[in-house]
């Protein structure tokens, strides 16, 4: 029997999918020398790729947490995933300074920000449905 189209519930795996496409499209730009100057590796693209790499991971270790009714597990995969969620926010400033220091194209800073946000949001309601979830765990 199919579930109602307002009564199914986005798959936890999407998101992190939609991380780990973020964290690819991340590496495979950022890679272009001739847009990102090697002499700004070591001050800013390495922090934007490290960002995108954090929001990846962090979804990834949260959805492996099983939390079995235990509070400290419930935390510990509540806090995972709101630390991919500051990701967000960070390599969304950072691409917004990128576009400044190497001069990207409105185009792929928007696509790219696209991007970001709807990751964002994405693990935002994962992990408001979790702290629902969650609510009534052991201490």
């Amino acid at each position: 029997m199919s579930v109602p189209a307002d009564k199914r519930t986005e798959s936890k795996l999407k998101v992190i999918m939609l991380a780990k496409d973020l964290a690819a499209y991340t590496l495979k730009i950022t890679s272009n020398s001739k847009v990102f100057l090697p002499e700004y590796n070591d001050n800013l693209t390495k922090h934007i790729v490290e960002a995108a790499l954090n929001i990846y991971l962090d979804a990834w270790n949260a959805n492996d947490i099983k939390v079995d009714g235990s509070r400290k597990r419930a935390d510990e995969r509540l806090q995972l995933q709101e630390n991919a969620i500051r990701s967000c926010k960070d390599l969304l400033s950072l691409i917004s300074l990128a576009k400044s220091v190497f001069h990207l194209r409105s185009k792929r800073e928007e696509y790219w920000c696209r991007k970001t946000i709807e990751v964002r949001d994405k693990l935002r309601k994962w992990h408001e449905s979790d702290i629902e979830r969650y609510k009534d765990c052991d201490a």
